[in-house]
Order: C-alpha cells, then sequence, then structure tokens
C-alpha cells in the first residue's frame, strides 16, 4: 500500500476542521457549513431552488453556508425529490463519503414523503419512510428564503 504525504496545509485545515466540530474554537474563526445538494428524483423545482439560494439574492455565505461540489467536503446533505430506485444507490455512496457528524436535510414535499411520486413504481418514496432525517423544509418547491430561514433555524438548534 503506498502511503500518502500530508503537507503542512492540509493538516492545518484537517485540524482547524476537527476544532470547529467539536466546539474549541471562537465565533470569528467558525468555517462555513459545507453543504452537498442531491436531486434524486422530481420535477426539479426544488433542485432550481436550491440553485437560486446560491445566487446574489440570498446571502448563503454571510450566514454561515457554503456549497460544496464533493460529499467528501460537506456537512449537510440537502436532498430533493423522492427517492428513485435509480438513485438509492447514489444517495447511499453520497451519505458514506461525507465525514462524521453529518446531517441529512430532506427540500420540499417529494423529499421528505415521496409527494405525488410517492405510489410510483419508480420510487421508494420520501426520506422520512427509510431513514432518520435531522430537519426537513417543508413546500412544493420551498423559496429559498424558506430554506435558508430552516438552514439557519437547524444550525442554531431551533424548530423551523
Amino acid at each position: 500500500m503506498k502511503s500518502r504525504t500530508i503537507s503542512l496545509v492540509e493538516a492545518f485545515l484537517d485540524v482547524r476542521r476537527w476544532r470547529m466540530r467539536s466546539g474549541v474554537s471562537d465565533e470569528r474563526t467558525q468555517l462555513p457549513i459545507g453543504l452537498y445538494f442531491l436531486e434524486t428524483g422530481s420535477c426539479e423545482g426544488c433542485a432550481m431552488e436550491l440553485d437560486a439560494l446560491c445566487g446574489g439574492a440570498y446571502a448563503l455565505e454571510q450566514n454561515g453556508f457554503r456549497r460544496v461540489l464533493q460529499p467528501e467536503d460537506a456537512d449537510w446533505l440537502l436532498v430533493t425529490g423522492a427517492v428513485s430506485r435509480r438513485c438509492a444507490e447514489r444517495l447511499d455512496q453520497v451519505w458514506r463519503a461525507m465525514p462524521a457528524g453529518r446531517s441529512l436535510i430532506a427540500i420540499g414535499r417529494c423529499a421528505v414523503d415521496g409527494g405525488p411520486f410517492a405510489g410510483g413504481y419508480a420510487t421508494l418514496g420520501g426520506l422520512a419512510g427509510l431513514t432518520r432525517v435531522q430537519r426537513s423544509v417543508p413546500g412544493c418547491p420551498p423559496e429559498p428564503a424558506a430554506i435558508l430561514a430552516a438552514l439557519v433555524a437547524f444550525r442554531e438548534g431551533k424548530a423551523a
């Protein structure tokens, strides 16, 4: 097995990330929460609202969040759409690739309970019937402002 050399910068970033998760840091040095988006099968309305959330009209990064493109960099997994049979394996792969301390958040009615796709032959329904979901954001689709408010409330430990 080939060993990998870790640079000083990588080691610093890993320690800094650990310190943020364990509450060792002060608020000035907190890292933004990494959000990974996964669309699992629907009309893609909620996915479009998540994309809008990343635009200039909403202060995603100013509220302590950032979109990440790799599950390995994510703290929270935001899922849109009913879980299709075809996407169930991908959902599992993404979840397992995320580091410890991860959270699962269902965005929109389809992700929560399957929406109009709940009884379809091609879906397994919503996340609530499959696994433990830390937070859900209702709506068809929920507006970006509602999604952001729910994320902030979840981060602060408040009910949405």
